[in-house]
């Protein structure tokens, strides 16, 4: 590293042999000392101030952070807002359906809002604003604001500035709300089944018997069904992603076995006995990855995977089932709701959390206890029949003792 302080309003010339100091044309003029430094790749870089002393200070500020390997150049964080982060989305990890709605989220509600703004420009204070005038739900904005985080990070990896200005304590972090889910009974269950056309009404017994999700659902293949051992394996999902029809693993790579109930097996009987699996090739996880065969039990009559957004609002869908029973006001109406009634139904019948959070495929069993814990009986009144049971079992008769 090289590095010196230039004093800008005074030079060094020599006259007949003798060093003397003259003004420059700007003196007088601006900030006096400038900083000059060398940074790793030997580019000069300077910084000017109105004292000495605070050049110097810069000098061995820098001097210091070189040593340490936390140097960060002072032009970097002029790098436009907008321009790293469309760099950002191009290395985003994940399946293509994500990043595709990443990127459509980012490119509506960041991307345009921060054109033109430098890295070192957005503070904790322009964040707190641009999360104040979105115009989206709270739940929306939680997710927005996740990748947003990421994407500063990235910027502090890669040192274009020194911190993150979505990390600020001062900052309220946008978080989804928390509601308690309020599942549905038997009746709503069965009304929905009966009111699906017949190709459908299996899928109802899957999701609240064994508590997939839906694209897990469009995926199950023949194979997935251990009928000796009474279980079922969820391995992939159906997406769609660019219009086009894709096999992946289930959210969070949650490949997993779960519980095969009796009326659940029952009715994926019949079903496969009035509708025959269809053979389906389809590319592993985007358009042009590795083809992948498997008989699925659910299509459509043309013997395709099912289109969840067509499925979901289509009169002869899933709305054919939901807009002929009758909800509470605080009642989901969505497929995933069968998942609801699988984990309440599980819950409340003396269930493990732990073993709820495997079936449900969640990396994180405090997730389940807070989404679903308040389905579980109360500890009380549990313990109290747990004791009671035992107090209660039948108990072999003793032969009294003799007083002699």
């Amino acid at each position: 590293m090289r590095a010196y302080v230039e004093d800008r309003w005074w030079k060094a010339v020599y006259e007949d042999g003798k060093r003397k100091r003259v003004k420059t044309e700007r003196y007088g003029k601006g900030e006096r000392y400038r900083a000059r430094w060398t940074d790793m790749s030997g580019k000069w870089c300077s910084k000017s101030y109105d004292k000495k002393g605070d050049a110097d200070a810069k000098i061995d500020e820098v001097k210091a952070e070189l040593k340490a390997g936390t140097y960060i150049d002072p032009d970097a964080g002029k790098t436009d807002t907008a321009a790293f982060a469309k760099e950002w989305l191009k290395g985003l990890g994940g399946d293509i359906a994500t990043k595709e709605k990443v990127r459509q989220i980012l490119g509506k509600h960041f991307i345009p809002q921060f054109e033109g703004r430098p890295l070192e420009a957005v503070l904790t204070s322009t964040i707190r604003t641009w999360l104040g005038e979105l115009p989206l739900e709270e739940s929306t904005k939680a997710v927005l604001f996740v990748y947003v985080n990421s994407m500063f990070e990235a910027a502090v990896d890669d040192r274009l500035i020194r911190t993150n200005p979505c990390q600020a304590r001062s900052l309220q972090k946008p978080r989804a709300p928390q509601r308690q889910v309020t599942p549905w009974n038997r009746d709503q269950v069965d009304s929905v089944h009966d009111n699906l056309l017949p190709r459908y009404r299996a899928m109802v017994l899957v999701g609240a018997g064994c508590g997939h999700r839906i694209g897990e659902v469009f995926g199950l293949a023949v194979d997935d069904i251990l009928w000796d051992d009474e279980e079922i394996e969820i391995r992939r999902q159906v997406k769609f992603a660019g219009g086009k029809r894709l096999f992946a693993p289930p959210k969070h790579n949650s490949v997993r076995k779960g519980p095969l109930p009796r009326f659940t097996a029952q009715a994926l009987r019949e079903h496969m006995e009035q509708f025959p699996p269809v053979d389906v090739t389809l590319p592993w996880m985007e358009p042009g990855g590795e083809l992948v065969t498997v008989k699925l039990v659910f299509t459509t009559t043309k013997g395709f995977p099912i289109h969840r957004s067509t499925f979901m609002t289509n009169p002869g869908g899933w709305k054919r089932g939901t807009s002929k029973t009758a909800f509470e006001p605080e009642q989901a109406t969505g497929f995933h709701a069968l998942r609801y009634f699988f984990a309440a139904t599980y819950l409340e019948n003396g269930g493990n959390p732990r073993g709820l959070a495997d079936y449900l495929g969640h990396k994180d069993p405090g997730f389940t206890l807070r989404v679903y814990g308040h389905l579980m009986p109360n500890s009380r009144q549990r313990a109290r029949k747990l004791l009671d049971d035992a107090w209660e079992a039948p108990r072999p008769k003793r032969a009294p003792e003799s007083d002699g």
